[in-house]
């Protein structure tokens, strides 16, 4: 338990519920502080813990007592004190969010991170008058924030490498799954690679491809299953024996810069991964030929 650990949320819509859920799950104690009547924040954590219950991420005496651990409050001194993470949940209003940092650094000083949900704000202008610009940094969550564990770190100009790598492990210990983006751009990794595939998706259905139906499945159960469980570079290497290396030479190209670059990453990524999905190439394929097989039993074409 974390209990002597304390996350803030500010601003407690559904993203800002859903990562403080995840939060007590884990047993921090966790202030969720909203201007809005606290009741409502109140019913929707209760919400949706009870649908972490019933979908079988949480057990019920596991999510009686997270929820002893979260507090709500209209008082920001009483949210910010003592905390070690403030992630920020609030409307994408540059000017709102960097004058709510001034009043959380006052009352905490330097030794608070402060990470915004934010995915259209650079990092650098949030910290923008900050009197602790190293402490800012954008940390981004995937809807439903609840259960998706994706979470996106990218620091500022200012940003201390340090303040990234304790996020992250924070996040880690509220069982998310955080990701560097070590430039700041517009959408920062993912969203650019969703905006992407919609782009792809919509062209197909406005050119009169297919269906908005047919494309949707050609995601599902195809490339979306895949990436779904070994990512992308990952999942191209593995379509080849020799990976990227090969993958040249199969195209009867001389392996590239880049080609040597993606081999050493997927290399590195499968040592990385946990004895259970595998370690080498071989294991990770029986990994993801199970997972596969999972997934289409829940989708009923197995």
């Amino acid at each position: 338990m974390n209990a002597e650990k304390k996350i803030t949320i500010i601003g407690a819509g559904m993203i800002g519920a859903g990562l403080a859920v995840n939060s007590a799950l884990h047993g921090y104690r966790t202030i969720l502080y909203d201007v809005c009547d606290l009741e409502i924040v109140k019913k929707r954590m209760e919400d949706i813990m009870d649908i972490m219950v019933k979908c079988g991420a949480a057990a019920k005496e596991q999510a009686a007592q997270a929820m002893e651990l979260v507090s709500y409050t209209g008082d920001m001194k009483e949210a910010v004190e003592g905390a070690l993470l403030v992630e920020e949940c609030l409307p994408e209003r540059l000017e709102l969010k960097q004058s709510v940092y001034g009043r959380i650094q006052e009352i905490t000083g330097a030794g608070t991170l402060i990470a915004s949900s934010t995915s259209g704000l650079l990092p650098s202008k949030l910290q923008e008058g900050a009197l602790y610009p190293e402490a800012i940094m954008a940390a981004h969550p995937y809807n439903p924030s609840y259960l998706l564990p994706l979470i996106e770190l990218c620091g500022g100009k200012k940003t201390s490498r340090k303040n990234i790598e304790k996020a992250k492990e924070i996040f880690c210990e509220i069982g998310k799954v955080p990701i560097i983006c070590q430039k700041e751009v517009e959408g920062f990794l993912v969203n650019k690679l969703s905006w992407a595939c919609m782009s792809a998706a919509q062209e197909a259905v406005k050119n009169g491809l297919c269906s908005v139906e047919d494309i949707d499945k050609a995601i599902m159960f195809g490339p979306g299953m895949r990436m779904a469980v070994t990512g992308q570079l990952l999942t191209i290497s593995l379509g080849c024996e020799g990976g990227f290396l090969a993958l040249a030479e199969k195209y009867g190209k001389e392996p590239s810069a880049e080609d040597k670059l993606y081999a050493a990453g997927v290399e590195q990524e499968i040592l990385n991964r946990l004895p259970e999905q595998g370690n080498t190439v071989e294991s990770v394929c029986g990994f993801r030929d199970y997972m596969f097989a999972e997934l289409l039993k829940l989708h009923g074409l197995l």
